[in-house]
C-alpha cells in the first residue's frame, strides 16, 4: 500500500478520534507516526497504531488526558502526562522546553505518566526549527542486556540530538544495536536478523527475531553503549520520578496497568553562549571539512547524522509512503470494526 503523508495522517487522526482522543491529541499522534514512516522508521510509524488503539480500549492510555506541570523553575518543568497519548504529551513537553530556552538560554523538561512517543528525533527537530539545540531521551521496558549479562535490564532508551545547521545535524538512535520494532517487523515479514542484534534466552547470539524477542537486545557499541544506556535510564527515569530497569512497563504488549516510562528533554539557545551567526559559521566550516575530507575506498559521499532520513523524507513526500501489507491489513480490520470508510478518507486527503 502506498499512502501520501496527508493520507496517513488522516487515517490515524480519524481512527484515534473514534476512540475518544481529542483533535489535538489525535493530530499530534498522527503527525509523529506519519513522520516516522516518512523518514524510514517503519517500526515507529503506522505499525504502532494498533498497539495504541488497543491501549485506548483497555484504558491503559487515557483519551483527553489531563496533562499538567507539577513542578517548575524559570528554566525547568516536570510534566505529568496523566497517562495520555505519548506523542501529544512529548510535543507539549518540547514546547515548554523551547519556551524556557528562549527566555533563559536553556530549558529542561521531564515527563512522567506518559506513553511511547515515537521517534525521538521529531522532538529534537522541533527545537531545531526554532534555532535551538534539542536533546531528547526516553526509557522503554527493559530490553537490553548489560555488558556481560544475559537478562534484559535496560531500555532501548532513544537519544536524539538536533543542531540547527546547514546541513542540519539530527542524531536519532537507540541504545540497542537495533530497535526492538525492527525485530518485530522482521518476524512479521518472516525475515532473519543480522547476528549481533540480539541474544536468545540462554545468552547465545541469534539471527531468529522471535528468539531475540524472547531473549535480549544487545547494547550498541559494546561496553560504551551499555554505559550510555545506563546513564540515560537514570536521566529519563529516577530524575523525573519515573521507573527504571525492570520496573519500566507499558511500552510493549501485553500491558497490565499504566506505563511507568519517563522522558527528558533539554533545549539550548546558542545565543546564550555568543553570536548565533558565528556559531552557525563555525558549524558550517566543520561540516564542510567533514564532507570534503578523504573518503575510504568505495565510499561516494560522507553524510552527517540525519541526512539519510531527510533524503528519505523528501523522496517519500514525492513518491508516497510504502506501508507493509500486513500492517495495512490490520488497519483495514480496525477501521471496519469502528465503521470507518478508509476509501473515503484516502480520497478526501489525497
Amino acid at each position: 500500500m502506498i499512502l501520501t503523508f496527508e493520507q496517513e495522517k488522516a487515517v490515524i487522526r480519524t481512527l484515534l478520534r473514534k476512540l475518544g482522543a481529542s483533535e489535538e491529541e489525535a493530530s499530534a499522534t498522527a503527525e509523529v507516526l506519519a513522520e516516522g514512516d516518512l523518514r524510514g522508521f517503519g517500526s515507529h510509524g503506522l505499525l504502532r497504531l494498533p498497539y495504541i488503539m488497543r491501549a485506548l480500549k483497555r484504558g491503559t492510555i487515557v483519551a483527553n488526558a489531563k496533562v499538567r506541570v507539577i513542578k517548575e523553575t524559570p528554566a525547568t518543568a516536570l510534566l505529568d502526562g496523566g497517562h495520555g497519548l505519548g506523542h501529544h504529551i512529548a510535543t507539549r513537553a518540547m514546547r515548554l522546553a523551547i519556551e524556557r530556552a528562549k527566555k533563559q538560554g536553556i530549558g529542561a523538561v521531564g515527563v512522567r505518566n506518559s506513553n511511547h512517543f515515537g521517534i525521538a528525533g521529531y522532538y529534537a527537530e522541533m527545537a531545531m526549527r526554532k534555532g535551538l539545540i534539542g536533546i531528547v531521551t526516553t526509557t522503554t521496558d527493559a530490553l537490553v542486556h548489560p555488558w556481560g549479562g544475559v537478562e534484559p535490564l535496560l531500555g532501548t532508551n532513544a537519544l536524539a540530538i538536533g543542531i540547527p545547521s546547514k546541513p542540519p545535524v539530527l542524531l536519532d538512535m537507540a541504545m540497542s544495536v537495533a530497535a526492538r520494532g525492527k525485530l518485530v517487523k522482521a518476524m512479521k515479514e518472516g525475515k532473519s536478523i543480522p547476528e549481533g542484534w540480539a541474544i536468545d534466552s540462554e545468552g547465545r547470539p541469534t539471527t531468529d527475531p522471535k528468539k531475540g524477542l524472547e531473549g535480549a537486545l544487545g547494547p550498541f557499541g559494546g561496553v560504551k553503549g551499555y554505559g550510555l544506556a545506563l546513564a540515560l535510564e537514570i536521566l529519563a527515569g529516577p530524575l523525573v520520578g519515573a521507573a527504571a530497569g525492570k520496573e519500566v512497563k507499558g511500552t510493549l504488549e501485553p500491558v497490565e496497568g499504566f506505563s511507568t516510562k519517563g522522558d527528558f528533554m533539554i533545549t539550548v539557545d546558542p545565543a546564550a553562549f555568543g553570536s548565533v551567526s558565528e556559531f552557525e559559521a563555525r558549524v558550517q566550516k566543520f561540516l564542510t571539512q567533514l564532507k570534503e575530507s578523504r573518503k575510504a575506498p568505495g565510499v561516494v559521499e560522507l553524510l552527517v547524522p540525519g541526512e539519510p532520513e531527510f533524503r528519505a523524507r523528501e523522496k517519500r513526500l514525492r513518491e508516497g509512503i510504502p506501508i507493509a501489507d500486513e500492517v495495512w491489513a490490520e488497519i483495514e480490520r480496525i477501521a471496519k470494526e469502528l465503521g470507518v470508510n478508509l476509501a473515503d478518507i484516502l480520497a478526501r486527503s489525497r
